[in-house]
């Protein structure tokens, strides 16, 4: 298992001031009155005296259910001084003289709020895989924000601790804050307790969060039941009233939502002198500012009152979200060289097959309703709804290739989409009339620039490599930047495999529209927002024409699979339990129950992309450390599977039987040597062991 506790503290020390990531990273180095902005907001400055940042609110996590997320005792340090257990923590020292009494009383006052919505008790977690939780932490894109750890290797190797350029935010001690339970609740979905998004929600499964916080407590074991779950307090009523006018006079409310009888009144400020600004001020909240954050605070405080531009505004907004840890705008931004190797994809792509896209010019790329909902993750708009289906559920995830997802972040964002588009705006461009059926000879490989080649269109994955849908193009983006983008690529992404067929505005291809390059670019946006068929050049056959499905015996398929590999070995029972092999390392790599696999396009594609079971509930062994020597079939079509460990050599015989899996290994008994034996998150493992020794046997089945 990859252990959290070797988690790096990248790029400088650790330092004891509040961390605020896009200051550091873009305002520190010279203090500047837009830094000073960033810092106000983000420090709480204006929750408590006031003004019009310009930027999304800065409020503190839900309390209604916090002695129920949270261990007691973390619970009191942090409030009695939380950047001695949170070290980085926006929130400053607020109680440093409370006593034991006021911190408990403070605690139950906390257990007394009742919440919007009655919460559950401890759930109980079955299975954890720490080792998978782990592989998710570093691909996700965790790491751009949070610190790699040392035990994971990305494909590229290790980073070098002088590749960190700029702070990770730290987690402190998460062992004596959480249980499995609660980390895993508030990783799958952190916006229900965080509304400001500065931790935004990624989309994921349960179980996936559940590994995550295994990996990130370091939890050992995979029976989850171990855990010791966070033990609720019950409000004592006359500690509640203690706790409560302790939480009044410091002022909690300015930037946590509590019950009206507990409101904050706003506080004026005096000049950019004395109280929070000083190193030792005796009332009110403390910062350990650091000297640049103190510089820029001063300067921004002395012209306050001036109204941020929508640029300005747009840019701190992506800097308070920190949206710039992934993607670069304005040549600014991005992971640092030491995070690039954690950003995986399709290599075929080149960089844009593993990072994000960038940002600049955003707000004049993308349609203003497109871009609000790739924000906020609204219900799919009209023109979209291809991808709820194709993408699981992710209807504005157009490059399924990024292992990183987009994550969302709720009301933090309402006004982004507005900003940045007044911030990018360009000269308006409306597509006149527009040839359909010249859009779709444009398009395709008939004749055409053969952009179906590298460009999948909606559920018809492309020929080759698998670059972003375009069958979308109208409903996503607004014209004039798809008619520069068309002209020149390279401008927009340097180093992109894009090619450009109209070169300095000239056409490749003069026997369509006359060669006439406006009016071939709006011929096929007008074929993209028709929806009338698809381009020239696809094969007759459709994607789930070729689904293999397992009848008689079992069936065995070669793919590339994600999640296993190029040389994945599936094998499809017609019990209705799949089973997908790691033929490299010599392991099984998931199990999958329903449908078996489509092989549409490892048969036909000139380059086959990494395909994924079409069944349901999948689950993962973690990754196998062998040799792999074959396989063989039984008279039944029962596959065997032979591995090398330590120089023993281990059988592997899988059988299907109604919803589950049977699991046979067998070796040569030898002193001393027992095989590495793994079983997969999510699935009730039975074991048996033979009379003699050198065979177990295991049988699987859905939770």
């Amino acid at each position: 298992m990859i252990f959290r506790a070797a988690i790096l503290f990248a790029g400088a020390a650790l330092g004891a001031e509040p961390l605020v990531t896009g200051f550091e990273r873009f305002h520190a180095a010279t203090p500047t009155a837009e830094g000073g902005r960033l810092l106000y907001n983000e420090l709480g400055c204006v929750n408590c005296h006031g003004g019009a940042t310009g930027l999304p609110a800065l409020r503190g996590p839900a309390l209604a259910t916090v002695t129920q997320r949270v261990r007691s005792g973390w619970l009191r340090k942090f409030i009695a001084d939380p950047a001695s257990v949170h070290p980085g923590t926006v929130m400053p020292q607020v109680l440093a003289k409370a006593d034991d009494k006021t911190l408990v009383a403070i605690e139950h006052y906390l257990a007394s709020l009742k919440p919007k919505t009655a919460s559950k008790g401890p759930a109980k977690i079955m299975h954890v895989n720490g080792a998978r939780g782990g592989e998710l932490f570093h691909t996700l894109g965790c790491v751009a924000c949070h610190a790699p750890g040392q035990g994971f290797v990305p494909p590229d190797g290790p980073p070098k601790a002088s590749e960190f350029t700029h702070r990770s935010v730290a987690f402190g001690d998460l062992k004596a804050k959480h249980s499995l339970d609660s980390l895993a609740t508030f990783i799958l979905d952190p916006l229900k307790v965080r509304t400001d998004g500065r931790m935004p929600k990624t989309t994921m499964v349960k179980q996936d969060a559940i590994d995550i916080a295994g990996y990130l407590l370091e939890f050992q074991g995979s029976d989850g039941r171990t855990d010791v779950p966070v033990a609720s307090v019950a409000a004592d009523k006359s500690l509640a009233i203690a706790g409560r006018k302790a939480v009044i006079a410091a002022r909690c409310a300015a930037c946590h939502d509590l019950p009206k009888d507990a409101a904050a009144k706003s506080v004026a400020l005096i000049g950019s002198e004395g109280g929070c600004m000083d190193v030792d001020h005796a009332k009110g909240p403390r910062y350990a500012l650091s000297d640049a954050q103190r510089a820029s605070l001063k300067l921004f405080l002395a012209k306050k009152d001036e109204v941020a531009s929508p640029k300005l505004a747009a840019d701190l907004t992506l800097h308070a979200l920190n949206c710039v840890a992934c993607h670069e705008r304005d040549g600014k931004g991005g992971p640092d060289a030491a995070r690039k190797p954690f950003f995986q994809g399709d290599h075929n792509l080149g960089d844009t097959g593993r990072y994000p896209p960038p940002l600049t010019g955003v707000g004049g790329k993308l349609r203003p309703e497109w871009l609000a909902n790739v924000l906020s993750e609204r219900p799919a708009a009209k023109g979209a709804d291809l991808f709820t289906t194709h993408y699981s559920g992710e209807p504005y995830r157009i490059r399924p290739y990024l292992k990183t997802k987009m994550p969302h972040y709720g009301p933090a964002v309402a006004d982004l989409a507005r900003l940045l588009g007044v911030a990018d705006a360009r000269a308006p461009l409306k597509f006149e009339g527009g040839d359909d059926t010249a859009g779709r000879k444009l398009l395709g490989t008939q004749g055409g620039a053969g952009c179906i080649t590298c460009h999948r269109w909606g559920d018809r994955p492309s020929l080759g490599i698998q670059g972003p849908d375009i069958s979308n193009i109208a409903a996503r983006l607004q014209e004039g930047w798809l008619k520069e983008y068309l002209i020149d690529p390279a401008g927009y992404r340097p180093g992109t495999l894009m090619p450009s067929f109209w070169p300095v505005g000239k056409s490749f291809n003069p026997t369509i529209l006359g060669g006439d390059t406006d009016k071939q670019i709006a011929a096929i946006y007008k074929f993209a927002e028709s929806a009338n068929g698809e381009p020239e050049g696809f094969p007759q056959n459709r994607n789930g024409e070729f689904e293999i499905v397992p009848k008689d015996r079992p069936v065995v398929q070669r793919a590339f699979l994600d999640g296993v590999g190029v040389r994945a070995i599936l094998v499809g029972f017609p019990t209705g339990v799949h089973l997908a092999y790691d033929g490299d390392k010599g392991g099984p790599g998931l199990a999958w129950k329903g449908r078996f696999f489509d092989a549409y396009l490892t048969w036909f594609s000139r380059f086959p992309t990494f395909e994924k079971p079409i069944g349901e509930q999948v689950v993962a062994w973690p990754k196998p450390a062998g040799r792999f020597l074959g396989y063989r079939l039984d008279a039944k079509g029962n596959p065997t599977f032979l591995n090398e460990q330590a120089g023993v050599k281990v059988e592997e015989t899988y059988e299907g039987f109604e919803g589950g899996l049977r699991r046979t290994v067998t070796w040569a008994p030898t002193p001393d040597f027992t095989p590495t034996i793994t079983h997969p998150a999510g699935m009730v493992v039975d074991m048996k062991e033979s009379a003699s020794e050198g065979r177990r046997v295991f049988t699987y089945l859905w939770k």
